[in-house]
């Protein structure tokens, strides 16, 4: 998604001539106004030109949900800089390889992540001097803080800068589930074509985004798929709610107290909305909803109808990635009729699924899902290799395997990353996944291969029971005894209160299948 995209300046700047005192953004402890924003942004991009950021270089951000992240990015934008959304989960060598690798030549971060970067200072070799800035009071010296650099404003001409020496290219470090995280790099100017100006307007129409549009950023800001829709809404001089960190009752209540009218969640959060009861809701008012956008990871079907039963038909869903856009979408009459489907092509893009030999499968054959569409990433950043190898001519993969039926809807069937080979037989756990998610007092599963000697993998089980269940080992067997043929059927359990998760809600299998190399 090119979610690293935000409205131009000039956008900015005619939003705060239209509406002024219209919130812009609304954050837990402060507002924004749009003439705010255009002010504060003016005045912010001026001191960082002071400080030698110059138009095509990037700047790293680190930070929950907040309005300073807007006004960083707007500051940029006036620039013609680009963008690096630090995850705030990062270790310090992961922050460290991001800020660098990017060659980010400032780095703000909020002061509660400041014992993760300030005793390492000096491995961030490529920053400008001062390029550390806090966000909030830091005890570290030689530190700027932010509200500082709108304490003197700097004499700038914004409308001529120097032309920038490379591209400007929005960049989103891709979350992913294994490996180095890549720099998915997006040319902004690509996103000014006829053909990507269709794809945004078509998505617009879809989930009934207007200029009255009232978005709520509950998903981390360095999502890709979530800040591409708080974007839109942006764009459309719309206003913009910031939930610092996601808390399933705040964000209902959020939703009651500001008519939010569109929102971006992952599967995890269905299901913790679900649980909220009844009787804290009874008194919110969620008629302002228009759209609920579900997307990042796979969502158990009851999770979904659920949803829509409770809250109306405000949920859609689409299969998309950070490197290729929205590439399938379904719609909640759709989701109804056909839950465990994740629509069909979007409008503008080319979908193939082929065989490991890089044919076309049939329908109802599953094959890696390659996509073509007008908002694709130009390439990973520093990484010809990687880029060529998820390539086949103009199509491109994020390496998920997907079933097409008869009707053209798409079923994601696993990731070729998790699929098992037991004694030379591919294994989806995916759809083993499906089955043993129907069980009773059974919350979610998740499936992987375990290597073996003779066999090479065989298939184990990781279940989170629900509250008060008694499921047991036999239970589970037996169930699948009826459901699968025997190849499939896990040899190996274990409890667990809860699966491992990155910040989009995808399971790490790679962290359960380290935790099996020393089981028997």
């Amino acid at each position: 998604m090119p979610e690293s995209t935000h409205p131009p300046p000039n956008l900015v700047e005619m939003y705060a001539g239209m509406h002024p005192d219209k919130p812009a953004i609304i954050g837990k402890k402060r507002t924004i106004t749009w003439s705010m924003l255009n002010e504060r942004s003016r005045a912010l991009a001026k001191k960082l030109f002071s400080m030698g950021l110059r138009p095509g270089e990037q700047v790293s951000i680190m930070a929950y949900n907040i309005p300073e992240c807007y006004e960083i990015i707007e500051a940029v934008n006036w620039l013609g800089c680009g963008r690096v959304m630090v995850g705030y989960r990062m270790k310090a060598p992961e922050i460290e390889y991001v800020v660098d690798h990017s060659d980010s030549k400032l780095f703000f971060f909020l002061n509660d992540f400041e014992k993760r970067i300030m005793p390492y200072r000096e491995n961030y070799k490529k920053l400008l001097p001062n390029g550390l800035i806090c966000m909030g009071s830091t005890s570290y010296e030689n530190v700027p803080e932010f509200d500082e650099l709108f304490a003197d404003t700097p004499d700038v001409d914004l409308n001529n800068l120097p032309p920038a020496e490379k591209q400007n290219e929005g960049m989103v470090y891709t979350s992913g589930t294994t490996g180095r995280p890549k720099g998915a790099s997006r040319n902004v100017s690509g996103l000014a074509t006829e053909s990507a100006m269709k794809h945004l307007k078509t998505i617009m129409d879809l989930l009934k985004y207007d200029n009255n549009v009232v978005h709520l950023l509950c998903c981390p800001i360095y999502h890709s798929g979530p800040a591409f829709y708080a974007f839109l809404s942006l764009m459309l001089g719309g206003t913009l709610v910031l939930q610092e960190k996601f808390d399933p009752e705040e964000f209902l209540e959020l939703v009651s107290k500001h008519g939010v009218t569109v929102s971006h969640v992952v599967p995890t959060m269905v299901s913790s909305i679900l649980d909220v009861s009844e009787d804290f809701t009874k008194d919110l008012d969620f008629s302002s909803l228009r759209s609920i956008l579900l997307g990042a990871a796979p969502t158990q079907p009851k999770h979904k109808t659920g949803f829509i039963k409770r809250f109306g038909p405000v949920l859609y869903e689409y299969y998309g990635s950070t490197e290729t856009g929205v590439n399938t979408f379904i719609t909640p009459e759709e989701i109804l009729k056909n839950p465990t489907s994740v629509g069909k092509a979007f409008p503008d893009n080319e979908i193939i699924l082929l065989d490991p030999e890089g044919k076309e499968v049939p329908d109802g054959e599953p094959g890696e899902l390659y996509v073509y569409s007008p908002i694709m990433i130009d390439h990973y950043f520093k990484d010809e290799e990687g880029t060529k190898e998820v390539h086949k001519g103009k199509y491109m993969t994020a390496g998920d395997i997907a079933i097409r039926d008869k009707k053209g809807y798409y079923y994601i069937v696993d990731r070729i990353k998790d699929m098992i080979i037991r004694g030379g037989v591919n294994i989806y756990p995916a759809e083993i996944e499906a089955e043993i998610n129907n069980i009773p007092g059974i919350k979610e599963v998740a499936v992987v291969g375990k290597q073996d000697s003779r066999l090479g993998e065989t298939v184990s089980c990781f279940v989170v029971r629900e509250k008060g269940s008694d499921v047991t080992e036999d239970t589970i067997k037996e169930y699948c005894a009826d459901k699968m043929a025997n190849q499939k059927i896990p040899v190996l359990y274990v409890f667990l209160d809860e699966l491992p998760r990155n910040p989009t809600g995808k399971v790490l299998k790679r962290e359960l299948r380290e935790s099996l190399k020393d089981s028997g």
